[in-house]
């Protein structure tokens, strides 16, 4: 075989999927980070530091860099440009091969109107729906569904960027008053600011079915079978399974569209084709296609045994046929005989509307899970490096790791799930959503197969519940005390509620509160979980009462002049007895901030008006107005196109100036 060497265009745990597949399969690898993101760098035979993090959309510069180095091919996995059919043409002029379908096929797959209008073409069901460029498109589109719905009403409508994805671009309205802002909202997150409507198929019922295709550009194409992806928060997937709860007899139409799609594109390469199924009628319809490699690929290759990763590397190679790449799925793949979970580990709050938690993750603090059946992809892998620590920040999305399960039944799937989520440890220093998956999986709804595209969103709190009852240790556990003359310490005290003000550092000491002295045999901490805002005081003393221990611990907090953190640095901490003072309720870059804060028009803001937006790995989150009021001042260091940090101030409203401009009316 020829040298091959491939550049992965990628960062994280897919990077060093990909990167661990090419050196399988014998080619030189080439992987490319920013910044101290070097996880992945350390499984590439060649590590190459871009200037900037913005560098992984810039195609003509990766293009470059691939001849540079002396690529065959460039493995762009998923997100990024991944569907950028310029960035495949681009390749194609240097003469690298792009692991993927060809620029021809990525215009239309990607392009999700294109798509749908291909469905129609081979008589393949779609929602309605119609591209727009502004508001009163999408009021006239609703005006037009009212008149053939038989409720009366073209509510609710869905607003989606033409090359949105990862619940990117996407916005339901369910009335006249929500299209503007949800409009403005898709069109900030969509990179080419194309956006279309259409029906919207959501509520109890509809669940997301989603068709692996492999095909090898010849028209020859295969399916690898369907994945459920219904277990979602804001339109983005956090739990998949392989396959799918739906009776067989309602995933044939599913794998006749896609293959019949498919063949129409001459397929080349991975690539999923989405449906919205209907549970109570035999109504479905087609979503769009993902033109790559899918975050949710692993459950796929549990039940099938296939490597896809492998599968597409080697499907790039001239002459490459399904048959001679994967032949146990050639001419069709045998049913599945497994069941396979995937549970997406994120750094998220989900009692903050999964807003997304920033800090540090120390390399003594992980532990992952093993096993019979368990599998996890993660970039929090130090396998060939000296890594201690890892920082969670606003660059990147908050996919931390993919904890995977497999099982004979789903019931035996869903009880490694269990089992292996208790075994995740990541510290304390970054939020994330471990409960919220425990509670999931052990939801009877999981496992009968009740849950729908919205299931989440309506048992948040029972799921949440759930996942922290499910969390807490066996009964059977044994919490080890050193003693030492007559008092007790526990190893660890937990569930102690100290709201300190973000960016502040304090010294905490601990003493008995019984008169006998405590001989500490090793060291302890207390782990401040969660920082809200607070008017806190110089000193605070107090008393933890602990489960561990019947001895009280007294505590007392006194405040570091000495020590503050980098961001309050920038920033400055509201006073928060004062309804004029604004905090950032999470952190990100500020995209968009009311022209009153800029210092437009009469400087008035009123209650409910979007202050500011705030984008967070590429989606925008707005902040609304509290109160009404007239601007006073920005807080310090804010303005559009800084990264802002959750509970600094964002700005300061006289509030009593409304009050005043109203008496004299």
């Amino acid at each position: 075989m020829p040298p091959y060497k491939v550049l992965v265009a990628n960062r994280g745990e897919i990077a060093i999927r990909v990167l661990r597949a090419a050196s399988e399969v014998g080619w030189s690898t080439v992987a490319i980070y920013a910044g101290n993101d070097v996880s992945h760098a350390s499984y590439a035979d060649q590590a190459i530091e871009l200037d900037k993090v913005s560098r992984y959309m810039d195609a003509p510069y990766l293009v470059d860099l691939a001849k540079r180095s002396q690529c065959t091919h460039m493995h762009p996995a998923y997100g990024f440009l991944s569907e950028n059919s310029t960035f495949a043409e681009l390749l194609a002029d240097a003469s690298v091969t792009f692991i993927g379908p060809p620029h021809e096929t990525l215009r239309i797959a990607a392009d999700k109107m294109l798509a749908r209008n291909l469905a129609t073409s081979l008589e393949v069901p779609v929602a309605p729906g119609v591209l727009v460029k502004d508001v009163s498109d999408v009021l006239s589109f609703v005006k037009t569904q009212s008149q053939k719905s038989r409720t009366g009403t073209g509510f609710p409508a869905i607003i989606k960027a033409l090359d949105g994805g990862g619940g990117r671009g996407i916005r339901i309205v369910r009335q006249e008053s929500e299209i503007e802002d949800a409009f403005k909202r898709c069109m900030g997150e969509s990179p080419s600011r194309q956006l279309f409507v259409e029906a919207a198929k959501i509520g109890p019922g509809w669940k997301h079915v989603e068709v692996q295709i492999i095909g090898d550009g010849s028209g020859e194409v295969t399916h690898l079978w369907e994945r459920e992806c219904s277990v979602q928060r804001r339109f983005q997937k956090i739990v998949e399974m392989a396959p799918s709860s739906l009776p067989r007899s309602r995933v044939q139409p599913l794998l006749d569209a896609s293959m019949k799609m498919a063949r129409d594109l001459q397929y080349r390469g991975l690539g999923t084709f989405e449906y919205l199924v209907d549970m109570e009628s035999e109504a479905w319809v087609f979503l769009e296609v993902n033109p790559r490699l899918q975050v949710e690929h692993t459950v796929t290759e549990e039940i099938t045994g296939i490597d896809v990763v492998r599968a597409s590397l080697l499907l790039s190679l001239p002459g490459a046929s399904l048959k001679s790449v994967v032949p146990s799925a050639y001419p069709s793949p045998p049913p599945p005989t497994s069941h396979a979970i995937q549970l997406r580990l994120t750094a998220e709050d989900p009692r903050k509307t999964f807003q997304l938690s920033t800090g540090t993750i120390k390399g003594s603090e992980v532990s992952w899970p093993g096993g019979h059946g368990v599998r996890v992809d993660t970039w929090l892998s130090s396998a060939f490096a000296d890594e201690d620590s890892w920082e969670i920040g606003t660059e990147f999305d908050s996919l931390l790791a993919k904890v995977i399960v497999s099982g004979e039944t789903l019931q035996e799937a869903t009880q490694r799930a269990s089992r292996a989520l208790r075994e995740v440890r990541l510290g304390q220093s970054v939020k994330t959503n471990r409960k919220l998956l425990a509670g999931i999986v052990e939801h009877p709804d999981w496992l009968n197969g009740r849950i729908d595209t919205l299931w989440l969103e309506r048992n948040l709190e029972e799921v949440l519940t759930l996942g922290a009852k499910a969390s807490r240790p066996k009964s059977g556990s044994v919490t080890q005390l050193r003693r030492g003359g007559n008092g007790g310490f526990p190893s660890s005290i937990s569930g102690g509620s100290v709201l300190i003000q973000p960016g502040t550092t304090f010294n905490l000491a601990l003493s008995s509160s019984d008169s006998q002295d405590v001989a500490l045999t090793e060291k302890h901490a207390i782990t401040i979980s969660s920082i809200a805002h607070n008017a806190f005081p110089d000193e605070l003393s107090g008393t933890l009462q602990s489960s561990f221990s019947s001895t009280p611990m007294s505590f007392h907090l006194a405040r570091s002049t000495s020590v503050v953190a980098s961001a309050s640095g920038m920033f400055e901490s509201p006073n928060t007895r004062l309804p004029g003072h604004v905090p950032c309720p999470l952190t990100g870059k500020i995209v968009e901030l009311h022209p009153a804060l800029l210092g437009q028009g009469d400087g008035l803001v009123r209650q409910g008006e979007t202050l500011a937006v705030i984008s967070v790995m590429k989606m925008e989150t707005v902040v609304n107005a509290p109160v009404s009021g007239k601007v006073e001042r920005l807080g310090r260091g804010v303005e559009e196109g800084v990264i802002m940090t959750e509970g600094m101030l964002l700005c300061v409203l006289d509030v009593e100036a409304t009050e005043r401009a109203r008496s004299h009316l």
